[in-house]
């Protein structure tokens, strides 16, 4: 039963205890109210069936944080009756709360609660404050709604665009960057160059004698050796750079803010890795050993697109493939290039 005196302060209607319980309890959302004290004057049976927090043991005392959290803090509705500041409600629900558009100096939020229900719920939440007739706020209301079904359909929502652009960007085979993307963030790349005034390099790499051994040996040892190759160039990367798979057999390596002489020493660390991988057919004792040509150029203050860095490690390359292969050519247009201006 709600204390009388508590419903007669907040609202005339507090005279007719047995009709507010009843209004209160026919309200299908979980609420509770608050005097100005921050005492629980009320607890409905929907808020008994989501929190397990029965009416006789919540109504009267300031315990209503042990129904959503683990150690004390204000719930919402304390917010409000404490005056409803920004900075004090986005200390306990930072990027979770907004404030309501139907209800002044209302807010709304939404949060996980491990500690309802069996496995935790997330909650929607809204708190809004109580006046009296000289506008004095004499406590707050604060409704929940579950809304675990729709947040988990929405982050599973979130969970497959996100696979979904991974997959548009990577190849299936290596789990590399696609060629789509490599033209994309060469793209970028060269903007944020000239922007910063800044180098970057690109090494374009062809594996030797390729088509051979998938003749050879077969597609699924041509296969083998395209993934062991990629997981050597992902091993072998710095931080900040990225690789591709260009072609085929062909690959890709962006070196942001790097020397060509940055991008030669990643590149003969890769080249080294590889030449030494020892490939085995079906478990046969013979060792196949795999080789790859690199080819890499560097920007320059006269490259108006991607092509044009693009054709300079190209060439670099096809120079590496034919002065005897498995080595790394630095492409002799930009080699002597001390900066972009």
């Amino acid at each position: 039963m709600v204390a009388e005196s508590s419903f007669s302060d907040m609202n005339p209607l507090g005279q007719h205890e047995g009709l507010l319980e009843t209004v209160f309890n026919r309200i299908a959302l979980p609420t509770f109210v608050l005097d100005q004290n921050h005492t629980i004057i009320f607890w409905n049976q929907a808020l008994e069936r989501l929190t397990a927090k029965k009416q006789s043991e919540m109504i009267g005392t300031q315990n209503q944080w042990i129904a959503f959290y683990a150690s004390k803090r204000p719930t919402l509705a304390d917010l409000i009756i404490e005056g409803g500041k920004d900075d004090a409600v986005s200390h306990f629900y930072e990027n979770k709360y907004k404030k309501s558009a139907l209800v002044d100096d209302a807010f709304e939020a939404e949060d996980f609660f491990p500690d309802i229900g069996e496995h935790g719920e997330w909650l929607s939440f809204t708190a809004a404050s109580i006046r009296d007739s000289k506008g004095n706020v004499i406590g707050a209301i604060e409704t929940l709604s579950n809304i675990s079904n729709e947040k988990l359909s929405q982050l599973a929502l979130q969970e497959s665009e996100e696979r979904y652009k991974k997959l548009s960007i990577t190849d299936n085979l290596t789990g590399l960057y696609n060629r789509r993307f490599f033209t994309e963030s060469l793209t970028l790349e060269l903007e944020r160059s000239r922007r910063y005034a800044q180098h970057f390099s690109l090494c374009l790499i062809d594996l030797d004698d390729f088509k051979d051994m998938n003749d050879s040996y077969g597609h699924l040892f041509g296969d083998k050796i395209l993934t062991i190759f990629s997981h050597i160039l992902r091993q072998n990367l710095r931080h900040s750079d990225t690789a591709y798979r260009y072609g085929g057999e062909e690959f890709a390596i962006i070196f942001p803010g790097s020397s060509l002489e940055g991008a030669a020493l990643v590149a003969e660390r890769i080249r080294t890795r590889l030449a030494e991988y020892p490939f085995n057919f079906e478990n046969k004792s013979d060792e196949i050993r795999v080789t790859a040509s690199f080819g890499i150029s560097l920007t320059t203050a006269n490259d108006k697109n991607i092509e044009e860095i693009i054709r300079r490690s190209d060439k670099a390359l096809y120079v590496a493939k034919n002065s005897g292969k498995n080595k790394i050519e630095i492409s002799k247009e930009t080699q002597l290039i001390p900066n972009l201006t």
